[in-house]
């Protein structure tokens, strides 16, 4: 794009009043919907505006040679956030963006609400799908535009930055819902199988918007101070912990499902997963699931070695798309509930009665903690690709550290749990070289279009629990590997072994062996004692949420080495890294 062809703003010029208060009334500034009038004949009628000069064979062309030789090595054109771009360019990357999260929006509602959290009916779990994409689309959008507030503070990034639900609440949630239906305070039948709980997912709701205000409070500490309190070291075995145990959660689907058929009965309901009036059933593990659930993976494989840079960003959705036709195909969906549902639907078209759950606010803690660093790493790798100012990557970083905190104070009042920054379209970014902020309005619209079709939603909730399970534990298993890419910037010296071994002794415990700690504190007491207690046996038997508290005090109570000691140390480990 030519120059003169981009848009560019900034933030503040000091000579605007003065300007204006001299000007002439043909010098003032035109009304803003005169400008955004003239911006929609220029895309829709001129070819500049519509189409542009951009290689658009660069995002559909496949990565297989002789298609792809012309593309070696080809520099694409630079479009920063305010740079003006085509109505196609900019509808094709929306697409793009809005595939790259579609896997990890629909994720969480899944798992939360599904067979292994509180049991809800499809019906509702395709409400929450809904409603997670809608407000994925709204909040991003508000992410992207940057408001002033007040006092140099900002809400949002300015940046094509994007959110959904974290995975961070998904092992909180999970292991808030196995004590409350252990406790029998959410019903189950005279077989002990859970019947659904909306009682419990609505005090996880309640409990969520208020503690999450701890983050607001959290974000609006400068970067560099956050940065001290929650080291490279401590994120990453946070992030590992995370993947680990969601790993489990997916491949469990794929086998076949986390519902009771895991137990393979010889009869009864449950004698096949999902239970034996779906169609196709088989027990749990059996081939025909994990040959579904390998289709899945395999698409996204072929996808990533093959496919055109439009596709590869999208490969998660691709393969989700190929497993469901093959379900499809083979009889392994049941369409009558994707015919019932209505053709549009909204947020608060379903509700859960809020509550508090005490037992949440010490594991809901630890959530604020972690995607609240989460997201610090996530805008300054936006901002790193972006090629934003320097200067202003401070006041972007606490602007999308207050969203995101904003946010995960609002979902739970539109009935879906908290949010986070979405790390995937960093990479869209870094591979199309389009940074315009006008991409993803493009992806905002699209996110909330799937979300007001409900039947979208339904059809997810119609798939094959061995579908969702190929596609989610290839997902999962991305966090572990974003954790283990944390880890691999820490400066490993003899401290920093410590700290990890002394928080890991926990954390691995939780993963290899989840109950070991179930009997640490007898039942019994009062009803704010007994909350306490389960509070702190869901903070021990997560294990991401000990690895958190525990590394957080490890970190601010051992001592820096004495400089001699740490030379030592780092001649000792394999290689120098930055903490």
């Amino acid at each position: 794009m030519d120059d003169d062809s981009r848009h560019h703003y900034t933030d503040t010029d000091s000579s605007v009043q003065d300007k204006m208060s001299t000007a002439s009334p043909e010098q003032l500034p035109r009304p803003w919907y005169k400008g955004a009038l003239d911006e929609a004949k220029f895309l829709l009628a001129t070819k500049e505006g519509l189409v542009g000069d951009y290689d658009y064979a660069y995002l559909l062309t496949p990565d297989i040679y002789p298609f792809n030789k012309k593309f070696k090595g080809r520099a694409q054109p630079f479009f920063g956030i305010d740079d003006r771009i085509p109505l196609l360019l900019t509808l094709l990357l929306g697409i793009q963006h809005a595939l790259a999260m579609i896997g990890g929006v629909v994720s969480p509602p899944l798992l939360v609400a599904g067979a292994a959290g509180a049991n809800l009916s499809d019906a509702d779990i395709s409400y929450l799908i809904s409603a997670s994409l809608i407000l994925s689309g709204v909040f991003s959008l508000f992410q992207i535009i940057r408001i002033p507030l007040f006092g140099g503070l900002y809400l949002g990034t300015g940046m094509l930055t994007v959110v959904g639900e974290a995975f961070a609440i998904v092992p909180v949630a999970q292991g808030f819902f196995r004590t409350e239906y252990a406790a029998g305070r959410c019903p189950s039948n005279a077989a002990g199988d859970r019947l659904p709980c909306p009682a419990a997912y609505g005090k996880l709701l309640g409990t969520t918007s208020l503690v999450m205000v701890f983050q607001i409070a959290l974000s609006l500490i400068r970067p560099r101070t956050l940065k001290r309190m929650f080291p490279n070291l401590v994120t990453g075995m946070v992030v590992v912990c995370i993947g680990m145990s969601l790993v489990s959660s997916g491949i469990k689907s794929w086998a076949g499902g986390a519902g009771p058929c895991m137990a393979r009965p010889d009869s009864g309901f449950f004698a096949a997963c999902p239970n034996t009036a779906a169609p196709h059933p088989h027990p749990w593990g059996h081939p025909a699931f994990l040959g579904l659930g390998f289709s899945v993976y395999a698409t996204i494989l072929i996808t990533e070695l093959w496919g055109s840079p439009l596709l590869r960003n999208g490969s998660v959705a691709l393969g989700l798309l190929v497993g469901a036709s093959i379900a499809g195909a083979t009889g392994y969906i049941d369409t009558s509930a994707i015919s019932a549902a209505p053709a549009g639907t909204f947020l608060w078209t379903t509700t859960f009665p809020l509550g508090l759950a005490p037992s949440l606010v010490l594991p809901l803690v630890a959530c604020c903690i972690t995607t609240l660093v989460s997201c610090l790493g996530d805008v300054v790798a936006t901002a790193d690709v972006s090629d934003v100012d320097p200067a202003t990557v401070d006041t972007r970083i606490q602007g999308g550290l207050t969203a995101d905190a904003l946010w995960s104070v609002l979902s739970p009042l539109c009935t879906t749990t908290p949010t986070v920054c979405f790390a995937q379209n960093v990479g869209v970014i870094a591979l199309t070289n389009c940074a315009s902020r006008r991409a993803g309005y493009a992806c905002c619209f699209f996110l909330v279009l799937a979300g007001v079709a409900a039947r979208f939603g339904a059809a997810v909730v119609a798939l094959p629990d061995a579908v969702i399970g190929g596609m989610t534990t290839f997902l999962f298993t991305s966090i572990v590997t974003s954790g283990l890419r944390i880890l691999a910037k820490v400066r490993w010296t003899r401290r920093s072994r410590f700290i990890a071994t002394a928080t890991l002794v926990f954390g691995l415990s939780d993963l290899v062996a989840p109950d070991w700690a179930l009997y640490l504190l007898p039942p019994g007491g009062g009803a704010g004692l007994q909350g306490l207690k389960d509070g702190v046996g869901i903070v021990v038997r997560t294990s991401y949420c000990i690895v958190a508290f525990v590394g957080v005090f490890l970190n601010a109570v051992l001592p820096e080495e004495p400089e001699a000691e740490r030379r030592v140390s780092l001649s000792l480990s394999d290689g120098r890294r930055e903490d």
